[in-house]
């Protein structure tokens, strides 16, 4: 699947999580997707992404990572998933609160 196929795929699972006033925005980052809203700041109205999650593609193994940002402001290995399906999934029940 070429990235663009993969960041609208992406998005398509991942709609209701898109707002008018936080719009959905994904960052394609080397072999990564940085998943997040679009925000302004309040200090000066620029915008910046609040990033949710990272999907990383690990093409020799075929497995797709999840990884979420903890409060040190790095990312850190969520699970790993055998299909993209699972993941996006698993972000969107957010059943650790670690997402949204």
């Amino acid at each position: 699947m070429s990235q663009d196929k993969v960041m609208f795929y992406i998005l398509s699972k991942l709609d209701r999580f898109g707002h008018e006033k936080l719009p959905l925005q994904i960052i394609k980052e080397k072999q990564s997707y940085i998943i997040g809203h679009k925000r302004n700041r309040f200090s000066d109205g620029s915008e910046y992404l609040d990033k949710a999650c990272k999907l990383t593609y690990v093409k020799n193994s075929n497995i797709w990572k999840l990884y979420w940002m903890r409060a040190d402001l790095k990312w850190h290995l969520y699970e790993k998933y055998q299909n993209l399906d699972d993941l996006l999934e698993e972000v969107k029940k957010d059943p650790n609160g670690c997402f949204w």
